[in-house]
């Protein structure tokens, strides 16, 4: 007969198997799980450690690269701009580095590197004040904003044209005063440099029959649209001495966002564009594509879209 002390022997029977499942649960089988995270765990940092230890070699190699680049761009450009007047302008705002890793090398093509302009967001012309101090400082009528600006890019381009530079008054200074612009000079003279005398400050400059780089992109203040491309355009249909640069990335739409723009315009045919100013290589292809104006020769370098070549071809 099945009487109320069975039914508790079998419920503690129960319950004592129950514990004795939870106790065996939490030892035997989450050891077991444990033992295997830590044994995946042990492989994922050998792997990471594996793969550092890959990049910081890769790394090295790179940078062994960069300087072995670097040491034969300096090489192969030596005396291909001998005494020839070369300006670089650029928009405040893009990456200073490639601009100066520019400016050294054509100081070691033996250029006269009359120095860099910045434009600064003043030329926004984002009120009257700025558009009537614009006006003021080029002798222009004061109009719309976009009219006073284009008129002033004119005449910066313009001025690569003078024939007696020293007797006519320089927008540039004019603008440097009025604080749209600001001037850095050329970069420290090497064994290799330009023996040229250059004016000390922008009111000597342009020198006669200057050739130069325009650089902007990723990070100007302001807009490629708004000073850099009307300015590139201004250069090109003015004497045809002009190349446009820009640094980029190798991501969508990291490339070519300014040059990119100028190679698919009717004035292309009479300037040269540069999408990779950040590399040696890129740096390289400004310096011969400032040679090939000489020609003329024009062409579109680098490695983004619409780029011709890597480098230009030098041939007689």
């Amino acid at each position: 007969m099945i009487n109320l002390r069975y039914h508790i022997v079998s419920l503690v029977a129960v319950f004592l198997a129950l514990g004795l499942g939870i106790v065996m649960g939490t030892t035997v089988i989450d050891r077991v799980t444990v033992d295997a995270l830590n044994n995946k765990l042990d492989a994922v940092e050998r792997s990471v450690g594996a793969t550092r230890d890959e990049n910081g070699k890769l790394k090295s190699d790179v940078d062994r690269g960069r300087d072995f680049a670097v040491t034969t761009r300096d090489q192969l450009l030596k005396g291909h701009l001998r005494n020839i007047p070369v300006m670089v302008v650029a928009i405040s705002g893009v990456d200073r580095r490639p601009v100066d890793d520019l400016r050294q090398a054509l100081a070691g093509a033996q250029a006269t590197v009359e120095g860099t302009i910045w434009f600064t967001s003043k030329m926004r012309l984002t009120s009257d004040n700025d558009v009537r101090s614009l006006a003021t400082a080029l002798d222009l009528a004061f109009d719309r904003p976009e009219v006073v600006r284009r008129l002033a890019l004119a005449k910066v381009a313009g001025a690569a044209t003078r024939e007696a530079a020293a007797t006519e008054t320089s927008p540039l200074a004019a603008l440097q005063t009025a604080g749209f612009l600001t001037f850095e000079g050329p970069p420290p003279p090497t064994s290799t440099s330009t023996t040229a005398i250059l004016p000390a400050t922008l009111a000597g400059l342009p020198l006669a029959n200057t050739r130069y780089v325009v650089v902007s992109g990723a990070g100007a203040e302001v807009g490629d649209d708004v000073v850099a491309i009307p300015l590139v355009q201004a250069y090109a249909q003015a004497s045809g001495r002009v190349v446009a640069a820009e640094s980029g990335q190798d991501t969508d739409g990291g490339r070519a966002v300014f040059v990119g723009l100028l190679r698919r315009d009717v004035a292309a045919a009479r300037l040269s564009t540069v999408d990779n100013l950040e590399s040696a290589m890129g740096q390289t292809a400004a310096v011969l594509a400032l040679e090939d104006l000489g020609v003329p020769r024009y062409g579109n370098y680098g490695v983004g879209r619409d780029a011709q070549r890597i480098l230009p071809t030098q041939t007689p």
